[in-house]
């Protein structure tokens, strides 16, 4: 039991660093239609409903799934958390660059479950692997990219062809506040989809325990097992972007390409889209890949500088994290392995 709250609060640890680094509210920020405090609060609340609602299904694919429905010990799902929190501290407090969690979760994994018989766990290695889970969530993050860029290209282009038809200031004003309703609106999709999404990739590790597998009672009310991680993770992923998830907000809102509400409607309507999506058939999908892929789409369709080197950051932290977090899952595994 001893050992499973320290599971949890590593969890906890890893969730706090998660939302430390969720970009989601940005195109509301830059668009101005919400104060960046305002942008935190509700994307923390949003959290934690969407890890409840949503994050079930995500988590049992990157859990079990991902090495052939087996169970890991605690000591390699304690690998795998200190070794994301590690990645994800290290790049949100140095950089402040958005990256993905889930090809943080997915690296640690593999890692881990690969040179695990070097510490005399049998059963696993190379061959633990599902390469065909592997494969399915290698190309979400490939594909769900590119489709995000044109659904968010061409629905900016429509609404651009409706604001053409607009006289006078005051008629561009008026759609630019139906733009910000609007926006609002999908971007509450995308932080519930968010939530349940990206809570995987702090609790995975704990959904296959067998803690977590027998339903608890409360009076007259049965609830799942997982409810108790999901939980944990919820209000880790909440209390990370309200208290340390300002920076990375500010770089999406700020230094990728300006934003109008419209422009930024058109980034949030396709990442709401795939990423909802994405999370009700289990996909664990990049949310970062998606809006950054949606963000140069409006810059393009509207002939807007793209701010080419931020990106281009972005993207090699995006190429490096899988392996950075192999590498980091299993040298945190051969240091804690004598201890546990």
């Amino acid at each position: 039991m001893d050992t499973v709250v320290l599971l949890l609060g590593i969890s906890f640890i890893v969730a706090f660093a998660i939302g430390g680094n969720d970009e989601a509210m940005s195109p509301a920020v830059g668009a101005r239609v919400f104060t960046l405090h305002a942008a935190v609060v509700l994307g923390g609340f949003l959290s934690i409903v969407g890890a409840l609602t949503l994050g079930g299904r995500v988590s049992e694919t990157v859990g079990s799934d991902l090495v052939f429905q087996q169970v890991m010990t605690p000591t390699m799902a304690l690998a795998v958390l200190l070794s994301m929190a590690v990645w994800l501290l290290i790049v949100s407090t140095t950089k402040g660059l958005p990256i993905s969690t889930t090809q943080c979760m997915v690296g640690s994994v593999m890692g881990v479950a690969i040179f695990a018989p070097f510490f005399g766990e049998f059963g696993w290695g190379i061959e633990s692997i599902s390469w065909s889970v592997v494969l399915e969530i290698f190309s979400g993050w490939i594909i769900s990219p590119i489709i995000g860029f044109f659904i968010s290209a061409a629905v900016f282009r429509m609404v651009r062809k409706v604001q053409a038809r607009a006289t006078g200031f005051t008629g561009r004003e008026k759609q630019e506040q139906i733009a910000a309703y609007g926006l609002a609106f999908f971007l509450i999709i995308v932080n519930l989809s968010r939530g349940g999404n990206d809570v995987a990739n702090a609790v995975a590790p704990l959904i296959s325990l067998p803690d977590f597998q027998t339903a608890i009672t409360i009076g007259p009310i049965s609830l799942p097992g997982i409810v108790i991680p999901l939980f944990v993770g919820g209000v880790g992923m909440a209390l990370g972007l309200i208290i340390v998830g300002r920076r990375v907000i500010k770089v999406l809102a700020t230094e990728v390409v300006t934003l109008t509400p419209s422009s930024a409607l058109a980034a949030s309507v396709s990442v709401a889209l795939i990423t909802f999506v994405g999370t009700y058939i289990g996909l664990p999908l990049s949310g970062t890949h998606l809006l950054v892929a949606a963000l140069i789409a409006v810059g393009w369709v509207a002939r807007t500088p793209v701010q080419t080197r931020q990106v281009r950051n972005i993207i090699i932290s995006w190429v490096i994290t899988v392996p950075m977090s192999a590498i980091l899952g299993v040298v945190v595994y051969a240091i804690i392995s004598p201890f546990m």
